[in-house]
């Protein structure tokens, strides 16, 4: 679906992060490695896919997508960490073709008394700081979808996903802010 889409040449053409990338499943297809920035929330994902030769060529580091990087103010600032690639923070200085692959996490947090349901998903840094997006700050894949469109506003995101971020009438804030356009897709 991704080269009838973005063409047959697109591991060619676009430098993927996959920010979510667990051992790295959904790389492992990709042609062209060396194009591929593979980050995750824990260290021992980045463990096992080293000790598997899992994309041996790629890019593979652990990182916190919704907590590093991100100051007290809400700003991007990859110096607080130092974890993003230099190559990877140029490709988006520059503007370069960027594909984020995604399979993101999925936890909401309730409301009212149910609100620490799921510990943690509204407490993120970037969830703190975050523009209102209305809703979509009780869910950790919109607060993806939220953070790539401040910090990589031209990606192209390929991304497994709910569909209420499209359709569900609580997330009408979201969809006012998030103004993707939409190539294709599978349900």
């Amino acid at each position: 679906l991704l080269s009838e889409t973005l063409g047959n040449n697109w591991q060619k053409n676009y430098i993927v992060w996959d920010m979510c990338c667990g051992v790295g499943n959904l790389e492992v297809k990709h042609s062209n490695h060396r194009n591929v920035f593979m980050s995750t929330l824990d260290q021992a994902d980045v463990d096992v896919m080293k000790a598997s030769k899992t994309c041996v060529a790629a890019t593979r580091f652990q990182y916190d997508y919704l907590n590093d990087d991100i100051n007290d103010f809400g700003q991007i600032d990859y110096s607080l960490t130092n974890k993003v690639p230099a190559e990877l923070r140029q490709a988006i200085k520059d503007g370069k073709k960027i594909l984020v692959l995604i399979n993101p996490p999925y936890a909401e947090s309730g409301s009212g008394a149910d609100v620490k349901s799921k510990t943690g998903v509204q407490s993120t840094k970037f969830s703190i700081n975050m523009p209102d997006y209305g809703y979509a700050k009780r869910e950790l894949f919109t607060q993806f979808l939220a953070r790539i469109s401040l910090e990589i506003p031209n990606a192209t995101i390929a991304i497994f996903s709910k569909l209420k971020y499209i359709n569900a009438s609580n997330f009408e804030i979201f969809r006012e802010k998030w103004r993707a356009e939409y190539l294709d897709g599978f349900v």
